[in-house]
């Protein structure tokens, strides 16, 4: 029709705002667009690993497909923070800390203070075992993030044992989930865009990408499913029984510990062999 490249771009952009907005409203619709992306991305990195690469480019692509399902696994537990532990601050916590009645989402502010300082830190720390030889391999910083994403919700776990007086959780039990997840954030997260470009055959690189976004995507619904399962019924937002309610989010968050510590052990266990696959690449 006449357009040019650049309106065609705009048009497109805003086309796919609506049509982001319309599936928005019906949340079936998201979950059945995800399953079906999420299988025919698979479906089509398996033929093209099969038989578009070489030895070394297959080796590489199958690390970065593993690197990349695993990220499902850790932002699903990391996301919690906007669900299940924002639900869990509100309802069965004791909120004050240091003489401040904090509310339930200024809890996710903790993530981001978290990251302000302990930024470098990391960031000294892979230059200071790089210049030594012994920085951890991909692979593994990606087990230890999911490790200590898991580990965040086994504080939640703990704190559940030693409520106070009104049966709520001390409140510093978060500050250490949030401490321990993102650090789990600054394991995983740097390194996961790094590895794509770095891993990913030339020809699909920004495939490649796209996939690791979906699978972003892809964690924040199952993220919202494991939400549910802790479901609370609540009375003018207040639940009826605190202890009732603590049991549903204790028993979500151990299993959600086990299933970092699982995937991360698993992940450390494969790891070795990630690392002979990827062919050089760091």
């Amino acid at each position: 029709i006449g357009l040019s490249k650049e309106w065609t771009i705009y048009l497109c952009a805003i086309l796919g705002v609506v049509v982001a907005w319309q599936m928005l409203q019906f949340h079936g619709a998201v979950g059945i667009a995800l399953n079906t992306l999420a299988i025919a991305v698979l479906l089509g990195l398996g033929w093209f690993i099969t038989v578009k690469c070489n030895a070394v480019e297959r080796g590489r692509m199958i690390v970065l497909v593993v690197l990349t399902i695993s990220s499902v696994v850790f932002w699903a537990l990391f996301e919690q923070s906007a669900a299940s532990m924002t639900l869990y601050a509100d309802r069965v916590m004791d909120r004050n800390l240091l003489g401040f009645e904090l509310t339930a989402a200024q809890f996710g502010a903790l993530n981001a203070l978290f990251i302000f300082t302990f930024a470098p830190v990391f960031a000294w720390l892979w230059t200071m075992l790089g210049r030594r030889g012994i920085e951890p391999t991909t692979p593994v910083k990606f087990a230890m993030g999911i490790a200590l994403a898991g580990l965040g919700f086994g504080a939640l776990v703990l704190g559940a044992q030693s409520t106070n007086e009104m049966g709520l959780v001390i409140g510093w039990w978060m500050v250490l989930a949030y401490l321990l997840h993102t650090c789990g954030e600054l394991c995983l997260s740097p390194v996961g865009l790094s590895a794509v470009t770095k891993l990913a055959v030339h020809s699909i690189v920004g495939v490649m990408m796209g996939s690791w976004f979906l699978a972003t995507a892809y964690s924040e619904f199952v993220a919202a499913q494991l939400a549910k399962l802790a479901a609370i019924e609540t009375v003018e937002g207040s639940v009826a029984e605190v202890g009732k309610a603590l049991d549903s989010y204790t028993a979500l968050f151990n299993d959600l510990l086990w299933v970092g510590l699982g995937v991360a052990v698993l992940l450390l266990v494969i790891s070795p062999f990630l690392k002979r696959m990827m062919h050089g690449v760091h």
